[in-house]
């Protein structure tokens, strides 16, 4: 429901409710948003869903997508394109792994254009030990296989070793550059 009431009632829309000016929007709907409001949003969000998908029963997954086809700086998001489901939502809405989307051009998904692009959990010791995930890939080269191997990573939430010492590195080094050669 909340998906569907920031595009309507929140912040952005163009002419928002006064009726919950000066506190969040999220705010206002758990705490003073009258019945009859709530209830117009979830059957506007269910018949949004039939008419888009053919039940509002749409797995979160089937609309929240990853998607990543070019190194265009305005993403060509396209429905027919290649994505990846998404679990994650906006921070606005709780989300400590952010994922903001958004449809494009009519698209009935929608797709991320903002929220974490890298995700690291690091354990201080003796020794220093991380995880992380980095949204797409590390290459802005749709040619690389870097380009966007780790977005069924980010998608899951399934972060990788962080390589801190020369050691860990054996067997994970594809090239070795040294400045000045």
């Amino acid at each position: 429901m909340l998906a569907s009431w920031f595009p309507v009632y929140g912040p952005s829309a163009s002419s928002p409710s006064e009726s919950y000016a000066g506190i969040s929007a999220t705010d206002y709907i758990s705490s003073k948003a009258p019945p009859e409001l709530l209830l117009h949003a979830l059957s506007a969000a269910s018949d949004k869903l039939a008419a888009d998908f053919g039940t509002w029963k749409t797995p979160w997954g089937n609309i929240n997508r990853f998607q990543r086809l070019t190194d265009d700086i305005v993403h060509p998001f396209s429905d027919a394109g290649p994505s990846i489901p998404v679990a994650f939502t906006s921070a606005t809405l709780g989300s400590l792994a952010s994922f903001g989307a958004r449809s494009f051009r009519g698209s009935k998904k929608i797709y991320g254009t903002s929220g974490n692009s890298f995700v690291a959990v690091v354990e201080f010791g003796k020794t220093v030990r991380a995880r992380a995930v980095t949204a797409g890939g590390e290459s802005g080269n749709p040619a690389s296989p870097h380009f966007n191997d780790q977005a069924k990573r980010y998608s899951t939430g399934d972060l990788r070793d962080v390589y801190f010492y020369r050691s860990q590195l054996k067997g994970h080094t594809e090239r070795e550059y040294h400045p000045g050669n």
